[in-house]
């Protein structure tokens, strides 16, 4: 799956990415330029005022509908492909009334008491011309030709999210400005009264009213839907757009279906909600935490294009975003008590979710908040029973820190003494015998395997993937002050410029980015390096020649009938991956585990339940060395 060689295309698209974010930030600024030539409130008002909505109703879907939809989850390339495009036209807009209040100053600062005027004017014109012209146009746009050329982009998306509605082929924008352009043009040049305000509420309400109809949901009325109703004729729903996007040659009018009916292109579409399992079942949870700025930044109701993104860093030293992360999990906290991520299906059977208790990785370095973090995580164990009959958790990276809570042996011993919790059959798993697992089986690929260098060796799941591979007769030398295991393949290194000593370099624990730089940036290799990293967050070390810094301890879901929805939001996946300690617990609820799995990692367990991930389809992630 993952060729070395080329370099780490992911990251490779995300600074292309990034570079087209530059410049839509560029183009967004250049008609402050001409502040001195026309006033430029209006444009920006208007634009920024379509931004905000738009990502306002995109929040409100995801939180309301998309969030615990497993059944018709979005994919990766969809999101992708709207996230590059969805503000194109909003830029575009800008630059065409920049254009217009230059030529035409009157059409947009006429004085305020003919506001409502230019209101209804607007209203007419676009239900007398701009309907009917968007219908003809759309229909045109719907030839073979205009299809493959133009209007194609726009149907990629196969299951519409209110942005849908922003995005089109780069041509087809300036084709929909000339079409929705009379709305705002003729009010002026007919009766000579147009205003700002008013085009800027046509746009934003346009905006609001085309997101409605792409919104992938089903809304039932007998007002809409009688033959004798009106509003069937004059106001469409959802599901009259979603016909046209499930049968093509159908439905083609903009917001009131009249034209379809006269011109006998309308057919009815039911949308048919999908079989899904009571919204109050929730067999398991996996108990999260914020992995920092970088992960606040990524979860969906920012924005619905994160569910599938990296961790994001900023400009600000690592030290600043941890800082910022935890004022703002201080603040939430005043208003909420957990962030539960989506809702998602397992085997078609259970439900899974995450759900992350408001502490940011500084808590996690003081002791003295241990009892405070270990109680959050007892208090959202018994919500969750309480609420939803739940029994079988999980616990996520530094929630089963051996300082914490001896990976997750003092929870258990918690709940044995709470008086509600206690004869709950309540199970509490860490998940650490699939990651060991998945990190065994990945350097078990590398070929002719002799030596290793282990960043973060010393805990447990290094531990037990070290006395695996000493099995196997490799050499592994350990970076660590502490030496906490004896053997005579195992060494340790007090200084991380050994590293440069050996082809690959195995990363369990979080080091500064710049203390590789500090060593990396001093010499040129030979010959290729492969850094294989399995720590949570993934944070990616700037290219070096024949350097590889690759993320491992993930794995790949290939049987979707085992999972359904967004099983791994905010944890830096891609779609299709998910992390071991994560799908272990998922394991160990599916084939009903009776045992906690805390503290030490069995290795007898190891291998068994490696067999078991494999049989229902989760497997590593192919890496290929020179």
């Amino acid at each position: 799956m993952c060729k070395p060689e080329e370099k780490l295309v992911k990251y490779e698209n995300e600074s292309k990415e990034d570079g087209r974010n530059i410049k839509a930030v560029a183009f967004f600024l250049i008609p402050l330029l001409f502040f001195g030539v026309t006033n430029i409130l209006p444009i920006y008002a208007n634009a920024i005022i379509r931004v905000v909505s738009i990502h306002a109703v995109l929040y409100l879907h995801y939180t309301y509908f998309d969030k615990d939809n497993y059944s018709e989850k979005l994919s990766q390339k969809q999101l992708h492909r709207e996230k590059n495009d969805y503000l194109v036209g909003i830029i575009l807009h800008m630059y065409a009334q920049l254009v217009l209040q230059i030529l035409f100053p009157g059409m947009f600062f006429i004085e305020s008491k003919w506001i409502s005027t230019c209101a209804w004017n607007t209203i007419l014109v676009h239900v007398l011309i701009v309907e009917p012209l968007y219908y003809f146009v759309h229909r045109w746009l719907h030839v073979p030709q205009q299809m493959k050329a133009m209007h194609g982009f726009h149907h990629l998306s196969v299951n519409p999210i209110p942005s849908t509605s922003l995005v089109q082929n780069f041509k087809e924008h300036f084709i929909y400005i000339a079409t929705f352009g009379p709305a705002m043009l003729l009010p002026y040049f007919l009766a000579g009264k147009q205003h700002w305000i008013i085009i800027g509420a046509y746009l934003v309400l346009f905006d609001l009213s085309n997101a409605y109809g792409h919104t992938n949901i089903r809304i039932r009325h007998w007002l809409f839907e009688n033959a004798w109703s009106p509003l069937r004729y004059l106001i469409y729903t959802p599901e009259f757009h979603l016909g046209h996007h499930a049968y093509y040659n159908y439905n083609f009018g903009l917001f009131m279906p009249l034209w379809d009916h006269l011109f006998q292109t309308y057919r009815e579409y039911k949308k048919n909600d999908p079989a899904t399992l009571p919204h109050s079942q929730q067999d398991f949870v996996f108990i999260g935490h914020n992995g920092g700025l970088g992960q606040l930044l990524t979860i969906p109701e920012i924005s619905i294009y994160n569910i599938y993104d990296s961790y994001k860093r900023t400009f600000l030293p690592i030290e600043l975003e941890l800082l910022l992360a935890h004022i703002v999990i201080q603040m939430s906290k005043l208003f909420q008590n957990e962030y539960t991520v989506s809702r998602y299906s397992i085997i078609n059977k259970y439900i899974g979710r995450i759900i992350c208790i408001l502490r940011s990785p500084l808590d996690y370095t003081k002791p003295s908040s241990y009892p405070a973090i270990n109680n959050d995580i007892l208090n959202l164990i018994k919500t969750q029973h309480q609420s939803h009959g739940t029994t079988c958790f999980g616990l996520g990276n530094l929630n089963k820190m051996k300082q914490l809570n001896d990976g997750g042996s003092l929870i258990t011993t918690l709940i044995q003494k709470d008086e509600y919790l206690k004869d709950k059959n309540i199970r509490i798993w860490t998940g650490d015998t699939l990651t060991t697992a998945s990190v065994y089986h990945q350097i078990l690929q590398i070929p002719k395997l002799m030596k290793l260098y282990y960043i973060g060796g010393n805990g447990k799941i290094g531990i037990a993937v070290i006395k695996m591979l000493v099995q196997k007769g490799i050499s592994v030398c350990l970076y660590s002050k502490y030496e906490s295991f004896t053997h005579p393949l195992v060494t340790y290194s007090h200084s991380l410029s050994d590293l440069l000593d050996y082809q690959y370099i195995l990363i369990g624990k979080y080091i500064k980015i710049q203390e590789y730089h500090k060593i990396l940036k001093k010499f040129t290799f030979a010959s290729p390096k492969y850094f294989l990293d399995y720590t949570v967050p993934f944070m990616p070390i700037s290219n070096y020649p024949l350097l590889h810094h690759l993320q491992i301890g993930l794995l790949q879901v290939t049987d979707n009938s085992f999972l359904k929805g967004y099983y791994d939001i905010c944890m830096g996946t891609e779609q299709g991956w998910i992390h071991p300690c994560h799908a272990g617990c998922i394991i160990n609820m599916v084939s009903g585990k009776p045992t906690d799995e805390t503290g030490e990692i069995n290795l007898e367990e190891i291998n068994p339940l490696w067999e078991k991930a494999k049989k229902i389809g989760l497997k590593n992630k192919e890496i290929h060395y020179n």
